[in-house]
């Protein structure tokens, strides 16, 4: 527009010009007119003026004039619209809206908090100005944020036991009690969509008295985990047992182990697998597999040995061998041993020791007297049978005697094999008799028994 008045304005100063121009230029003509002409005719040449000369004159004024105006108007109106921005409508929406606005336009914020159950946290409720209107660059502008419902108000609990989870989550959205926590897991025993229990964070909360800000969770079965069968089992065969737990663990499988001696596999390695490579099984299913516990430490058959032979074996299994008396076993044989022959042993369960027992025979009674102290009875007894199993016992009686005090005199069984049970009667010297003087052996005194041989 400015250029459009410009051009006006320049046309009509031409025209004036031009006109000027044309008057001087007449005036300047007559001038040079020589003066004889006559006077007559110099007076019939009068300066004309133009009549629209003024109203020209005024138009230009106004119209300068209004250019003028427009420019200060139009200064204003930019200015006006470079210190002030328009409000935006931020009711309902987050505060970070708001601070991103506020950065960008140069606005303060003065932010006022409150609790709202119908906007969440961090909504703008209210603002001071209106959307639409204008907000100076520099000036404040006031907020309301929500915090959402009050975390102490009383909230009273639905019974759970007779909702599904679907209700428990629609009455949660509803009552927008964010702490109560609708859990479903997988139960075995328990039918989907049935209620299991509720528990409170607090254990001493009385549910009558519930606040939204109490935590509380409420679990409802999903019931039985059923998987699809996809995972292919793999061959096993001589893998280690840490090859195994690493493809069950990754493939979320139950594995069962039993743990049997091998003679060829490797410690800890595969021996065997229930489950056929090929076959398909789903999650949380079993497979069992046989590792292997390395050779096995096997129990000898003692009764393939002597009891001198025995005594000369030797090897990873340690044995006591014992001798104990029998009516029936001759000396030196195989009785028993505690551990059957062919067991296998694991050597790193620390294998125990194998008792072995060997037949001492039938007991027998040595001649005691006169070289046999009271004394020695019962250690000679239970060294003798007691320790090898056999039930030998005495009776003592004293009596006179010329042989040193508590010297064996009598005996009412010796120099004979006895049962496993038996009772003797020992006689021991007083001591009380003088000793007669030596005398030479007569024919009628006994002779000292030699000890049978016993036969096998």
């Amino acid at each position: 527009m400015s250029d459009f008045l410009s051009n006006f304005v320049n046309n009509d100063d031409d025209n004036e010009k031009k006109k000027d121009s044309k008057e001087r230029g007449g005036s300047e003509q007559a001038e040079k007119q020589p003066a004889t002409k006559p006077r007559k005719k110099a007076e019939k040449e009068q300066v004309e003026f133009d009549p629209t000369y003024k109203k020209r004159k005024q138009k230009k004024v106004f119209l300068i004039s209004f250019v003028g105006i427009l420019a200060v108007v139009a200064l204003f109106v930019a200015y006006y619209q470079f210190t002030h921005v328009k409000v935006p409508a931020f009711q309902g929406q987050e505060i970070a809206k708001a601070r991103e606005w506020s950065v960008e336009e140069g606005i303060l914020l003065n932010i006022k908090s409150t609790y709202n159950f119908e906007l969440a946290t961090n909504k703008i409720v209210k603002q001071d100005i209106a959307s639409g209107a204008k907000i100076k660059k520099g000036k404040t502008l006031k907020l309301t944020v929500s915090l959402g419902p009050d975390p102490d108000e009383q909230v009273i609990l639905p019974e759970f036991e007779a909702m599904t989870a679907k209700q428990a989550k629609s009455w949660v959205k509803k009552e927008k009690a964010e702490n109560v926590s609708v859990i479903e897991q997988y139960e075995e025993k328990v039918a989907k969509g049935t209620f299991i229990k509720q528990e409170a964070a607090n254990k001493e909360l009385n549910l009558k008295n519930y606040k939204r800000k109490d935590r509380l969770i409420v679990y409802y079965s999903k019931g039985k985990e059923t998987f699809e069968k996809n995972i292919e089992v793999p061959d096993f065969s001589n893998k280690t047992l840490t090859e195994v737990n690493e493809w069950v663990r990754k493939n979320e499988v139950k594995l069962v182990t039993e743990k049997v001696f091998s003679q060829s596999i490797a410690l800890d390695s595969v021996v065997s697998q229930q489950t056929a490579a090929g076959t398909k099984i789903a999650k949380q299913e079993e497979m069992k597999v046989q590792i292997s516990k390395g050779k096995p430490l096997v129990v000898p058959n003692y009764a393939n040995y002597t009891l001198e032979e025995a005594r000369e074996l030797s090897g990873k299994i340690s044995a006591v061998l014992k001798s104990t008396y029998s009516e029936t076993i001759p000396f030196g044989h195989f009785i028993s041993q505690n551990i059957a022959a062919g067991t296998e042993l694991d050597e790193k369960d620390n294998p125990p020791t194998i008792e072995v027992v060997y037949s001492e025979g039938r007991p027998y009674i040595k001649d005691l007297r006169k070289n046999t102290l009271e004394g020695d009875l019962p250690k000679l007894f239970f060294e003798t049978y007691s320790s090898k199993g056999a039930n030998i016992t005495y009776d003592v009686y004293y009596l006179d005697s010329d042989q040193p005090k508590g010297t064996v005199v009598e005996m009412s069984s010796y120099g004979e094999y006895l049962p496993l049970n038996a009772n003797l009667t020992i006689g021991i010297s007083l001591g009380n008799i003088q000793p007669a003087e030596d005398s030479p052996a007569t024919a009628d005194e006994p002779k000292e028994e030699e000890q049978p041989e016993e036969a096998d």
